[in-house]
């Protein structure tokens, strides 16, 4: 990332938000939830989220990352430079992921000598997982120049995040095939975790906002500048507050059709992507003075 000349002018970054930064966001965002999707299938036994978890890493993820870099040909440069490069990192944590997971996933095939539920698989389905949802987090809160983003909330809540999306999904997935006794268990940690994730969201607005100049200026515009209708309307309206107003009435009343579970959760996705975009598009750089 190129950081602009900045003397005592707040200067907002722009490599990873606008023209095909756009995709590098979605790439972050598609890793994330395709890892969390896979995990709490694979907790859950449902094998459709597995795979659908494993095709958008493999598709979504991959594609996004392949078309931000700009020249598939020489894409294989960007494993590289592990040691100094987040987006090989990134890189390198997709095949962390998607070989042991392809593993698990063949072991349905018969004539494979090795089962879905090998320990050793398992293991590093989860480290790959863990990989894809973890390092966006850290690859902003490595980011000194950034106020809003140096800060140890980052993976935080870029893994709540990843989780609550591989949540959200998952329940809409089973709504949509009428396995309605996972999906009311889905619906409850959903909602659970989506009060989580508005207390750490507080936390990390709250905190941020109180610590420089430049990360009181990132909050402002999350709140009422150039990032706020993705963070009022995608992140706290479509990504907090219908969800769990779906979440409350569903687990008191008991009533609540599929349908409106699979709107809930396109609306929970919405909003975590929201919250990404929200994120790098409100990044502003500290003054030099």
């Amino acid at each position: 990332m190129t950081i602009p000349s900045r003397t005592s002018q707040f200067t907002f970054q722009t490599d990873w938000v606008e023209g095909r930064g756009i995709f590098l966001i979605l790439a972050f965002y598609l890793g994330g939830l395709g890892a969390g999707l896979y995990i709490i299938s694979l907790y859950f036994n449902f094998f459709a989220g597995m795979v659908t978890g494993f095709l958008i890493v493999l598709i979504g993820k991959s594609g996004s990352h392949l078309i931000y870099l700009g020249k598939p040909l020489r894409a294989w440069r960007g494993f590289a430079k592990p040691q100094t490069s987040w987006i090989s990192r990134g890189l390198i944590a997709i095949l962390i992921f998607l070989i042991p997971a392809a593993l698990q996933l063949g072991a349905m095939l018969p004539w494979l000598p090795w089962t879905g539920d090998n320990l050793a698989l398992q293991v590093f389905v989860f480290i790959g997982a863990f990989a894809l949802m973890a390092y966006t987090g850290f690859a902003l809160s490595a980011v000194r120049a950034i106020p809003a983003w140096n800060t140890s909330m980052m993976p935080v809540l870029f893994i709540t995040y990843s989780i609550l999306g591989g949540a959200g999904l998952g329940m809409g997935i089973l709504a949509l095939v009428q396995n309605t006794v996972n999906m009311h268990l889905l619906e409850t940690i959903v909602t659970w975790m989506l009060i989580i994730v508005a207390i750490l969201m507080g936390i990390y607005l709250w905190a941020t906002y109180y610590t420089t100049t430049a990360g009181n200026r990132s909050v402002i515009e999350m709140i009422k500048g150039r990032a706020s209708p993705f963070f009022l309307g995608g992140v706290v309206v479509l990504g907090m507050i219908v969800p769990i107003c779906v979440g409350v009435i569903s687990l008191t009343t008991g009533n609540v059709s599929p349908v409106v579970i699979s709107i809930a959760s396109v609306c929970e996705l919405m909003g975590g992507f929201s919250m990404r975009y929200s994120i790098f598009k409100a990044g502003v750089y500290a003054p030099l003075v």
